[in-house]
């Protein structure tokens, strides 16, 4: 597993575990995998109500031995990781682990969501829906051990339509070290929001509406000064970047395809020309 991490979603509402102990992740946006039963219509709660996160050592963080080593091991700040390719520069870390084996500690986070955790020096971020307020959240926790530092409302709003096995919170947030950026769905729009890491709202920014039958999930991806994020849906579709530090609008590109898509951008050096890749209905671009 050495310079690999299987940063599959965890489905909160279930232990950590049942994802997090498994060898080599897909790589696959949980709200783009196959789906079995085919329902649309489902709107229910799913079966269970709170997440309970694991950190092992070989999943997101490689645990120290104290506090004065807590900035060892490398930042995880977005969806698969800093190139968004799912793999991590540590080495010899554990490749075995148990419930008590390896793992660093464990804590049970309000409601239910499948983004992803993501780490930033001393915190862990991740994203909840708590569907009985009709609220979705951004926590923060202590990266050594696993206390909840704030608990922030970003959406207050009727939950959306989604298929059984979207949640309302799985887009997976991202951070620079500086502010940690996390995308929403409040009817009939997408909201994308940025935090301090003390839960102070730096900006919240609105990219358009969104009306997909299957339900939201668009990640941000930092690259520079920008976070972007895919629009793709069954409506006017696009591809949006906005300024970092400032919430402004930076520039925006149609998407041919009126489909949705959860595909999440990736950023990479291809044929020498920095680019930006990402699938859709009936189009790569």
């Amino acid at each position: 597993m050495t310079g690999h991490i299987a940063d599959r979603h965890r489905s909160h509402g279930r232990d950590a575990r049942d994802t997090a102990m498994r060898p080599g992740g897909s790589g696959v946006s949980r709200a783009s995998r196959p789906c079995g039963r085919f329902d649309s219509r489902e709107t229910s709660p799913m079966r269970t109500c709170t997440l309970l996160i694991t950190l092992v050592v070989a999943a997101l963080i490689v645990c120290p031995a104290s506090a004065a080593d807590r900035s060892s091991g490398s930042d995880w700040p977005m969806w698969r990781g800093p190139a968004g390719d799912g793999r991590s520069p540590e080495a010899n870390v554990p490749t075995k682990w148990s419930g008590t084996e390896n793992v660093a500690w464990k804590t049970k986070i309000p409601g239910k969501g499948h983004s992803s955790p993501i780490v930033s020096g001393d915190w862990v971020f991740v994203t909840t829906a708590l569907e009985e307020a009709n609220e979705r959240a951004l926590l923060c926790l202590d990266r050594v051990s696993g206390k909840v530092l704030w608990q922030k409302t970003v959406v207050k709003s009727g939950l959306e339509r989604k298929h059984q096995l979207n949640s309302y919170a799985s887009a997976t947030p991202a951070t620079d070290g500086k502010l940690v950026y996390v995308s929403f769905f409040e009817q009939p729009k997408i909201q994308l929001v940025a935090y301090d890491f003390a839960g102070n709202e730096a900006w919240r920014a609105s990219p358009g509406t969104f009306q997909s039958v299957h339900g939201f999930c668009s990640s941000p991806v930092l690259y520079k000064d920008l976070v972007i994020l895919n629009g793709d849906q069954d409506s006017t579709a696009y591809l949006v970047a906005y300024d970092k530090a400032t919430g402004k609008e930076r520039w925006r590109t149609d998407r041919p395809n009126k489909t949705r898509s959860y595909c999440t951008p990736i950023v990479a050096e291809l044929a020498g020309k920095t680019q930006m890749v990402l699938s859709g209905s009936n189009s790569v671009a």
